[in-house]
């Protein structure tokens, strides 16, 4: 009986301890801008409990990329994940700091109608992008450059469209080919497209993927940022290193069968960082891409636009180094 009693106690003081860790996990709103495969890792880590791990309640918003911007400088959000406007936010002079990369190159690929065979045929044909200096066009012109199409010698469509929507307007003829990332390539393949070109063709991409924060953030919430990016960093690790258990995830998802889920897995791991970080040149390829789009020739340092402490402490912490 006296066991019994123990046992009750050992199980009473556990509850308690279990609720009080409940109670006190920080509510961490993070924003994603579409639901692609980039923002995976965050994904992962929501469905792996490594937040709940850090004490933190996430909550995963997603919104445009334009609207991340204004967003985290308000702090209606506490992070994104969000690379491209926030970049260019933050070479304009922005308070915004990115801690870690989850995709060193563009997870998109060329996709073309079934009659087009080759990157060369797209000479003179209308590929459709959701915006000039989007990450779908910034790939685009990176795969045809390292292809050896001349950017100059398509013409690129602004479709201002999601990629399902732009998905249905290539299928309806309106363009020749569009920049997108799995599932997307895949499930057009099947019906008969063509995938002419993707991240396996780079030797440099602009990343499309990261984990961002304020300046102020950073300064007053030190502990709280390294949580949340732990957590990622942990999300994207498992990516990388557990596909069995990543596959069921991405077809919850995006609602997918698991031949595509897996197939696209194969197609989308190559461009994850390894540990949340990223090369100077990678770096500089990215802030050089959207000065150009600026039409801007001053120089930016990357200690402006990234901040890798953080994650340094990280990686540590996780033996990644």
């Amino acid at each position: 009986m006296k066991s019994n009693y123990v046992i009750l106690a050992a199980w009473a003081l556990c509850a308690g301890i279990a609720a009080g860790s409940a109670a006190a996990a920080d509510k961490t709103v993070i924003s994603y801008s579409s639901r692609t495969y980039a923002f995976l890792p965050a994904q992962v880590a929501v469905a792996k409990g490594f937040f709940k791990d850090e004490a933190l309640e996430p909550v995963l918003v997603q919104m445009r990329s334009q609207v991340a911007v204004p967003a985290l400088m308000n702090g209606d959000i506490h992070y994104t994940l969000t690379f491209g406007n926030i970049l260019t936010a933050a070479i304009q002079g922005m308070p915004f700091k990115q801690l870690a990369v989850l995709t060193e190159k563009p997870l998109h690929h060329i996709v073309a109608r079934p009659d087009i065979k080759t990157i060369a045929e797209l000479r003179g044909k209308k590929i459709g992008t959701q915006r000039i200096g989007g990450s779908d066009h910034l790939a685009a012109e990176a795969i045809l450059q390292a292809k050896g199409v001349d950017i100059k010698d398509v013409q690129f469509v602004t479709l201002g469209a999601d990629e399902p929507v732009r998905v249905e307007i290539l299928k309806k003829g309106l363009v020749d080919a569009i920049c997108v990332s799995p599932p997307g390539p895949m499930r057009l393949q099947r019906e008969g497209y063509n995938i002419l070109g993707g991240p396996k063709d780079l030797k440099l991409g602009s990343p499309i993927a990261g984990f961002s924060a304020t300046d102020m953030r950073i300064k007053e919430s030190r502990a709280g940022a390294k949580r949340a990016l732990r957590a990622v960093v942990r999300g994207l690790r498992f990516v990388r290193e557990r596909k069995d258990e990543v596959v069921p995830i991405m077809m919850s998802w995006l609602q997918q069968t698991k031949e595509v889920a897996a197939d696209s897995y194969d197609l989308i791991v190559p461009s994850f960082s390894a540990d949340g970080g990223a090369g100077d040149a990678t770096y500089r390829f990215a802030v050089d891409t959207r000065l150009k789009a600026l039409n801007s020739d001053k120089r930016v340092p990357l200690s402006q636009v990234r901040d890798f402490t953080l994650l340094r402490e990280v990686q540590k912490e996780l033996a990644l180094h």
